[in-house]
């Protein structure tokens, strides 16, 4: 029985930064003909990490690094049967930080990292914020709707490449 592609959205937000990203990008992925199912860190169950076709996460910006929720997520939960379970998966990030200079490409890069040890497949983005979307306090509103629209239809669309 051939799996209907879809997206787990993990996240956590602690200023509801983070959180205010995560509709746009549902949309953009469900815009695109993928379902996309959201759940905050605690609430996730592992079957739905291994039943989904990618994982996009969103974490705050913590000291220039990843939420200690989302990391022990990947180093407890997501390290059952460590390596292989999440290998070929799609893997995303985005993040919300203060100001520019606050670590947020740091946190996305190292979020992209786990996902990478995890064998999951990233694509950067040539036209756009190249390793993920990223809400700074400064950022517009219109602006951080666009970029996260845009980055789920991104991710929906290489969902859609590797598993045609």
């Amino acid at each position: 029985m051939k799996q209907k592609n879809s997206l787990l959205i993990i996240y956590t937000s602690k200023n509801g930064r983070t959180e205010h990203m995560v509709e746009p990008i549902r949309q953009g992925i469900q815009n695109s003909g993928l379902e996309a199912t959201v759940r905050l860190v605690g609430d996730v169950r592992w079957e739905e990490m291994l039943l989904a076709k990618g994982i996009i996460i969103g974490t705050p910006v913590r000291f220039g690094g990843i939420d200690w929720e989302i990391k022990r997520l990947f180093d407890v939960m997501a390290h059952q049967d460590y390596p292989g379970p999440l290998s070929g998966k799609v893997g995303g990030a985005f993040t919300a930080g203060g100001s520019p200079g606050s670590g947020a490409e740091l946190a996305l890069l190292s979020m992209l990292h786990v996902l990478l040890n995890h064998g999951m497949v990233i694509q950067g983005n040539a036209h756009s914020s190249h390793y993920g979307p990223i809400a700074l306090s400064e950022s517009s509103e219109d602006s951080i709707v666009s970029k996260c629209y845009e980055w789920g239809q991104h991710w929906a669309q290489l969902v859609c490449k590797l598993h045609e």
